[in-house]
């Protein structure tokens, strides 16, 4: 090896060396794509197939204490599994509720 070419592939060692640690840290930033899902429209197929109602009627029973609700708490809405690629409303509710433990 030439003393260039081993000065090119230590400095690439040292760049590849600050990258790793740099995308880990990237990597666990947290993410605010659910909060830019769009809303389940209560006429399509599928909210329509679980009776999904944008204000619960049932005594204790909403979205936001389901065990399948993911957003956070407090939050007006958040997703859900049932509805990939959109969001419930907290207060919503739908025949798939499962009370939380």
């Amino acid at each position: 090896m030439t003393d260039q070419t081993r000065r090119k592939f230590v400095t690439m060692m040292g760049a590849g060396a600050a990258v790793v640690p740099l995308s880990a840290l990237v990597g666990a930033l947290p993410s605010h794509a659910q909060d830019d899902l769009p809303l389940v429209d209560p006429a399509s197929a599928q909210a329509t197939a679980l009776q999904y109602i944008e204000v619960s009627d049932k005594d204790g029973q909403a979205c936001s204490n389901c065990s399948l609700y993911t957003g956070p708490e407090g939050s007006e809405k958040g997703p859900c599994p049932l509805f990939p690629g959109n969001s419930v409303l907290a207060n919503a509710w739908c025949s798939a509720f499962v009370p939380q433990a």
